[in-house]
């Protein structure tokens, strides 16, 4: 009997220790199994994380591939450049390429890069260059917010490197100009009418400390305090928009501009002779008009510009070609279809324009007309054609002239400038 109970005690304890390395591999099992799972499921949490990040990145860029020729008059003068009498072609492109980071409720970060070197009225960049590389700057940097507390419902506050945000105008400034500093903007709407207030602080140039010939430096940093006025109406005949705006450079007169623009002295503003240095204030009040109406199923729009400087003081001598050139203005209409959505949308615009040499800060403004400048007049013929959404096709031509001539009486005329264009937005 004794034997027997202890064999069974035996058995039982072998049965016993079985089930109990059973029930543990088990376990084991399970627990491998659990932490397959959560190593899973991290893994998805983790997607989801870099899902919801992209999905508050919105990219957006354009591609533009363009032949350039430019026709010029045999008996232009060759005293501010050697080349002004002869004709040119060239292919070019612009690529940009940028985001916009949607990082709280009231709070974005864009950024864009782009094509054209430092260039701050242009993204182009020319081709044949023995195949060499093409060089890609920021073109857009900055933070935009919106604030939401004490009823300022309407305001956004935006600063860095940031785009133009004025009542389009060539006139005024090229359509490739960001500006650098802060821009402050309000919107109100009532009914069929708004309004939009545009503050602007922009920083110009930082000078040079050391004298430049010619100048008075050392002198303060130039720089533009700017505002606009904007007013949307909606009516019974068509649509209004108009605009009052005020650009004051501080401490332009007697700073050295880098960047330059247009053809020599004759189509800068007032300057010692032979340098950079400014003689005149720049402080121009710009009055804009645009009325829309739809025409069949075609969209018409007729628009005018104005603009004056109301600070032109050069002293006679130097480049400066007559007192009293202050002023600017332009005159056009545009037809067709309103927005390119599919193959055969189409629209053209025409206009006059005329810009004296101290109306405009003459290396802001419009470098395709005229090759950039001041004291030019002439007409500007574009047609689009949509080839599917987001592709189009472009031709614009110019025929120029100088306002007025330059200092010495000589001439730069352009009668006939034409740009083809095939465009690609993603």
């Amino acid at each position: 009997m004794t034997q027997f109970v202890k064999n069974g005690k035996f058995i039982v304890g072998f049965v016993v220790g079985l089930l109990a390395l059973s029930f543990q591999g088990i376990a084991t099992a399970l627990t491998q199994e659990e932490l397959m799972q959560e190593a899973i499921m991290e893994k998805i949490k983790s997607h989801d994380r870099l899902l919801e990040a992209l999905e508050r990145i919105d990219w957006f860029g354009d591609l533009r591939l363009r032949y350039e020729i430019k026709n010029r008059a045999n008996d232009n003068s060759l005293a501010n450049d050697s080349d002004g009498h002869l004709d040119t072609a060239r292919p070019r492109v612009r690529l940009r390429f940028g985001a916009k980071a949607h990082v709280y409720k009231d709070l974005d970060l864009v950024f864009r890069l782009s094509t054209g070197g430092t260039s701050s009225t242009s993204g182009n960049q020319t081709l044949g260059q023995t195949f060499g590389q093409k060089a890609i700057n920021v073109n857009l940097a900055y933070a935009l917010f919106r604030p939401s507390i004490w009823g300022l419902n309407g305001l956004v506050l935006e600063g860095g490197k940031v785009k133009n945000k004025f009542m389009k105008s060539e006139v005024v400034w090229d359509n490739d100009v960001n500006f650098e500093g802060l821009t402050e903007s309000y919107d109100k709407k009532l009914g069929d009418t708004k309004f939009r207030l545009v503050l602007g602080q922009y920083f110009l140039e930082e000078t040079d400390r050391t004298p430049t010939t010619g100048g008075s430096q050392p002198v303060d940093d130039p720089w533009i305090a700017a505002w606009q006025g904007q007013l949307y109406q909606n009516t019974s005949i068509g649509k209004f928009k108009f605009a009052i705006a005020f650009y004051d450079y501080q401490n332009l007169t007697d700073n050295a501009v880098t960047n330059q623009l247009g053809a020599g002295d004759g189509q800068r503003n007032s300057q010692l002779t032979a340098t950079n240095v400014n003689t005149t204030n720049v402080r121009t009040l710009d009055l804009m008009g645009e009325w829309s109406t739809p025409i069949r199923d075609k969209n018409f729009k007729l628009f005018g510009e104005y603009a004056v400087n109301l600070d032109a003081d050069a002293v006679t001598g130097n480049n400066t070609i007559a007192q009293d050139l202050n002023t600017a203005w332009q005159i056009g209409f545009q037809y067709g279809h309103k927005k390119f959505k599919k193959f055969g949308g189409w629209k053209v615009k025409a206009m006059y324009r005329v810009v004296q040499q101290d109306a405009v800060f003459y290396a802001l403004n419009s470098s395709d007309f005229h090759d950039g400048g001041t004291n030019a007049k002439g007409v500007k013929l574009q047609a689009k054609v949509a080839l599917r959404k987001g592709v189009m096709v472009n031709y614009t031509f110019y025929s120029t002239k100088n306002e007025r001539g330059d200092i010495s009486g000589g001439q730069y005329d352009i009668p006939g400038h034409h740009q083809f264009d095939l465009k690609f937005n993603f």
